[in-house]
């Protein structure tokens, strides 16, 4: 069957009597509320994934199959979760040496990086830093971001880059610190000889397998900042979580995590023609979590071709957009609750008796319950589904998993589209123009 005669399949499905659908894993409860997605709906699912051999797919790719098919490379992110090779083992306790290093000699950390290379790390500076290191990212290029900065003795320089050929990192590192600080500049990337080229002393430098993709990165020596705030345990328990998380995405359809989001994904993107997906964060340390999941999902699917060289038919990645959600509140809700667009909801918080927790309980009570009793036309609220993510707490092996579900419910939503969730093509044009530019 193809995906267009699926989804026709699905439209034949009455949408009354939505089922709402609760799992689980040690340290993360999701929950998909009032969604349109019956039990009728979700057999036509695991009938189609069988047919398409979706979870084996999945499993092909997690085992080093061939899962870039027009670069016609493995994806190797997940190695780094399992810790079976030799060679990302060794990647591993180097960067956890470099972080040993950079702690017992400096006092600030200022890191030249962007997209994958910063996304991540960022996030994992908000979560895990508790002041007690100052931790700078520089992303380039309008000089105005970096006009203040100057080169302490106490700094360590940090380049990440996976290419180490990325423009704005490296001429922002070159308008900061010039030919002065070799001595103390250090690399992650992926292309040692271009950082040695670069003058990056090579006893400085930690590389990272190539086929590792920048926007998975963060489980490779590209997470340093989480090395140094918590250590070879902090690193170590959010791989774990992470692979955690993994293997629960191996399993059938019904129990599995990444598969029954991806079914929501696809039923609001391909079903009801939904164009977006909303993120909202309760954490404040989780605030820019829309951010990596911006890019990890957009980057990932926003493809318009199959692995057959064809120009899909059907509409693939959704529009990812959202924020923290105290400020979000009173930002963009009235749209959310009043506005003429629906979306694809998500809202994630650790548990706690906070306000910001019961904050998004109530909103999300508020909008699939909504107010039908209200009389007055002008106050009446739109009725829509929401999922809760609930996570135990925000140590590293639970944000290893709520990422790596992220990520794999990616993968997943590429699989029922057949395209590749691992290049960027489009993102080397606009490299291209602006290297004429120069």
């Amino acid at each position: 069957m193809k995906f267009n005669s699926f989804i026709e399949s699905l439209k034949v499905i009455a949408d009354s009597q939505f089922s709402d659908n609760k799992l689980s894993t040690d340290v993360i409860s999701i929950d998909q509320i009032s969604h349109p997605i019956n039990n009728d709906r979700r057999e036509l699912f695991y009938k189609y994934a069988e047919a398409k051999q979706v979870i084996q797919k999945f499993n092909n790719i997690v085992i080093g199959e061939i899962g870039n098919f027009t670069e016609k490379k493995s994806v190797t992110h997940f190695e780094y979760k399992k810790g079976t090779k030799k060679k990302f083992l060794e990647d591993q306790m180097q960067i956890l040496s470099l972080a040993d290093k950079i702690k017992r000699n400096f006092k600030r950390v200022i890191i030249f990086s962007i997209g994958g290379s910063n996304l991540g790390p960022a996030l994992m500076n908000d979560i895990f830093n508790k002041h007690d290191l100052e931790i700078i990212f520089i992303t380039g290029s309008d000089p105005d971001e970096y006009s203040d900065i100057q080169i302490q003795d106490d700094d360590a320089l940090v380049i990440s880059s996976k290419s180490f050929g990325t423009l704005e990192t490296l001429s922002s590192y070159n308008e900061v610190c010039g030919n002065d600080f070799y001595q103390k500049t250090f690399a992650i990337t992926a292309n040692k000889s271009k950082a040695l080229d670069f003058g990056v002393y090579e006893e400085n430098i930690v590389s990272f397998d190539s086929s590792t993709g920048g926007r998975f990165s963060i489980w490779s020596p590209i997470n340093l900042v989480l090395c140094l705030l918590d250590g070879e345990k902090g690193y170590k328990d959010f791989l774990q979580g992470g692979k955690k998380m993994d293997d629960a995405c191996s399993k059938s359809p019904e129990d599995n995590p990444a598969f029954q989001l991806s079914v929501q994904d696809i039923i609001y993107n391909n079903l009801l023609n939904v164009e977006t997906t909303l993120v909202v964060n309760y954490d404040y340390k989780l605030r820019n979590f829309i951010s990596y999941a911006q890019q990890v999902e957009m980057e990932s699917n926003g493809k318009s071709i199959d692995s057959n060289n064809n120009k899909v038919d059907y509409q693939t990645g959704s529009i990812i957009w959202g924020g923290y959600g105290p400020e979000s509140q009173h930002s963009f809700f009235q749209h959310v609750f009043q506005g003429t667009k629906q979306s694809n909801k998500y809202f994630i918080c650790s548990k706690s008796n906070k306000l910001n927790y019961k904050q998004m309980t109530a909103q999300i009570e508020s909008l699939v319950q909504g107010n039908e009793k209200e009389t007055d036309i002008h106050k009446k609220t739109n009725i829509s589904g929401a999922t809760k993510i609930e996570l135990k707490d925000l140590s590293p092996y639970s944000i290893g998993q709520l990422l790596s579900l992220w990520e794999n419910k990616t993968i997943f939503n590429s699989i029922f589209w057949n395209t590749n969730a691992f290049d960027q093509w489009g993102v080397e044009l606009g490299k291209i123009n602006t290297k004429k530019q120069l």
